[in-house]
C-alpha cells in the first residue's frame, strides 16, 4: 500500500483561524491515522498580498496546538520532492509550462488586460454569467507568435480546455461531482509576470510530493476540474479528493473576522488563555464525528477513531459556548500546579496588584476559581473582591431587602468574627453556624446577608474561604460600611 501523504498549503497572505486549522487539523489526523506524513508547504506567489510575519505565525500556531509537519520548509524530505515554497519552484513551473506549450496542451495568450475587461464586459452585457476566455490567442500561427516575440510583446500562457471533456470528481464527502468543458474557458497557468497561477503550481507541488490525498475547504471544489485537466495532460494520477463542508457562525453564515462573537485566528484564542489541547479537540469536531457519544477526546484518540467516511455533508456551526466548555474541561483536568502556572499570566496586574501579597494566598485565591474559570482571561472577572474595594451595586442591595431577619444576624455575626483570636477557614464556617443558630436564620438567609456584609457582593466562591483571604480588618471595613 502506498504511504499517504496529505498536505496543508497556507499562503502567507493572513494568520492561521479557525477554517484554515480545520483543514490542517483533518490533514493531519488523516495522515497520523495511517501513519502517512503531514505535510506543510508555502503558496507564497501572490507577492502583493503576503503579510511579512505570517508564515512563521502559521508555524508557530500549529505547533502550540500540536500539529507537527513532518515535513517543511524547515525540515525539508527527500529532494525529490522538491520545495516547500513556491517562490523558490518558479522555473520548475515555466518548464512544465513549456512542455504542455509544446504538446498542445497550452499556449501564449498576448491578451491585454483592457482587451480582457473589454470582452467580458460584452459577455455580462449579453447576460452571460459564466463568463470565459473567448480563445482569441488559441490559434495563432507561428508567424503571428513570432513577431509578437520579436516586440516583447507581453504575455500569459493558458491551458487549452478540451471541447467535450467530462470530469468527475469522487470526492470522499460529496461522493460524485461532474464537470463539463463547455462550462469552462481556456484558463491561465502562468501569468504575464512569470508566476504560476494557483491552479497550476498546485498541481505540479502535488505531484512532486506525491501527495495521496487532498483534503482542502468547499471553496476549491471549481478549481478541481482545472487542476483533473492538468493532471491528464501530463499524465499524472490524482490524488483522492476531499473537500470539508464550511463552517459557518451562528446566523449561519460562513465564519469569517466579521462574524458576530466568534474570535476567528488561533493567535486570539492563545492570547485569551485557551488550551491547545482543547481547541485541538474542539476543531476536530468541526464537520467530523468520532463513533459514539464522547466528545472529550486526546489528540492520540482522535487519531486512532479517525475515519474519512465520517465527514459531515452538512456545513458545521463554530459554538463559542461549546468551545469554552471544553477547555473548561480540560483546564480542571490539569492539576493544582499546573493551573496556577496556567493561570497566573493571564491576570491583569495593572488592575490587581500582587505586590505584597504572599504567594500561598494568591494561590489561594486562583484556585478557588479552578473549576468556573472557562478560559485564562476569564480570573480576571471574579478578582474584584479581593483586590479593590468595591462598590454594592443596586441589584446587590435589592437582593438584601428580600432576605428576612439579616440585621440581627449581622450583628451576631461581627461580633463572633471581631473576637475570634483563631483566623483560619475551620475557624470561620463555626462563627457562621454558631451565628445563623442564635439568629435562628439557615440557607440563602444564612449565607446571602453575610456573603453581602462581608464581601460587598452577592456572588463569589466558598464564603468562609472569601472571608479568610479578605482577612479580619477588610471583612470589618466592609461591614461597617453598610
Amino acid at each position: 500500500m502506498k504511504k499517504y501523504r496529505l498536505r496543508y498549503a497556507p499562503s502567507p497572505t493572513g494568520y492561521l483561524h479557525i477554517g484554515n486549522t480545520r483543514t490542517a487539523l483533518m490533514d493531519y489526523l488523516f495522515a497520523k491515522h495511517y501513519n502517512g506524513d503531514f505535510i506543510v508547504r508555502i503558496e507564497d506567489t501572490d507577492t502583493a498580498r503576503n503579510v511579512e510575519d505570517a508564515i512563521e505565525s502559521q508555524f508557530s500556531n500549529l505547533n502550540w496546538l500540536g500539529i507537527i509537519a513532518d515535513e517543511s520548509i524547515f525540515n525539508p524530505g527527500d529532494s525529490k520532492y522538491g520545495k516547500y515554497i513556491q517562490s523558490e519552484k518558479l522555473d520548475v513551473y515555466r518548464e512544465h509550462a513549456q512542455t504542455l506549450i509544446n504538446n498542445k496542451f497550452a499556449y501564449k495568450c498576448f491578451c491585454t488586460s483592457e482587451e480582457l475587461e473589454k470582452d467580458y464586459e460584452a459577455q455580462v452585457a449579453r447576460g452571460i454569467v459564466a463568463t470565459k476566455y473567448s480563445g482569441k490567442c488559441a490559434n495563432l500561427d507561428s508567424e503571428t507568435i513570432a513577431k509578437l516575440e520579436a516586440a516583447q510583446t507581453e504575455y500569459s500562457i493558458r491551458f487549452k480546455v478540451p471541447a467535450n471533456g467530462v470530469w468527475t470528481i469522487n470526492d470522499l464527502v460529496r461522493g460524485q461531482v461532474t464537470f463539463e468543458a463547455k462550462d469552462l474557458g481556456d484558463f491561465v497557468i502562468i501569468k504575464s509576470n512569470g508566476i504560476a497561477t494557483y491552479n497550476f503550481a498546485v498541481v505540479i507541488d502535488d505531484h512532486d510530493m506525491e501527495i495521496t490525498h487532498v483534503v482542502r475547504g468547499e471553496e476549491h471544489i471549481s478549481n478541481t476540474p482545472r487542476q483533473m485537466m492538468i493532471f491528464d495532460a501530463f499524465n499524472w494520477a490524482y490524488p483522492e479528493f476531499c473537500h470539508l463542508t464550511l463552517i459557518v457562525d451562528a446566523t449561519g453564515k460562513k465564519l469569517s473576522k466579521r462574524s458576530g462573537n466568534a474570535l476567528f485566528f488561533i493567535e486570539q484564542y492563545r492570547n485569551q488563555g485557551y488550551l491547545p489541547e482543547a481547541m485541538f479537540n474542539y476543531i476536530a469536531l468541526l464537520g467530523w464525528s468520532p463513533p459514539g457519544e464522547q466528545e472529550i477526546l486526546s489528540k492520540q484518540e482522535l487519531i486512532d477513531l479517525f475515519d474519512e467516511r465520517r465527514f459531515s455533508k452538512s456545513p458545521s456551526t463554530f459554538d463559542m459556548v461549546k468551545m469554552k466548555w471544553i477547555n473548561s474541561q480540560y483546564m480542571k483536568k490539569l492539576t493544582d500546579e499546573e493551573y496556577l502556572s496556567f493561570i497566573k499570566p493571564f491576570i491583569d496586574q495593572t488592575r490587581f496588584d500582587l505586590t505584597n501579597k504572599p504567594e500561598q494566598w494568591i494561590n489561594h485565591v486562583l484556585l478557588l476559581f479552578k473549576k468556573e474559570v472557562e478560559f485564562g482571561m476569564q480570573i480576571n472577572d471574579h478578582l474584584d473582591i479581593f483586590f479593590n474595594d468595591i462598590e454594592v451595586d443596586q441589584e446587590t442591595r435589592d437582593q438584601l431587602a428580600e432576605l428576612e431577619n439579616y440585621q440581627n444576624l449581622i450583628t451576631i455575626f461581627k461580633d463572633k468574627i471581631t473576637n475570634l483570636t483563631i483566623w483560619d477557614v475551620e475557624a470561620i464556617k463555626t462563627v457562621i453556624k454558631e451565628a445563623g443558630a442564635e439568629a435562628d436564620v439557615k440557607g440563602k438567609n444564612l449565607f446571602m446577608p453575610i456573603r453581602i456584609y462581608a464581601s460587598k457582593s452577592q456572588h463569589g466562591p466558598s464564603l468562609a474561604d472569601v472571608i479568610f483571604l479578605l482577612g479580619k480588618t477588610t471583612v470589618l471595613k466592609n461591614i461597617n460600611s453598610f
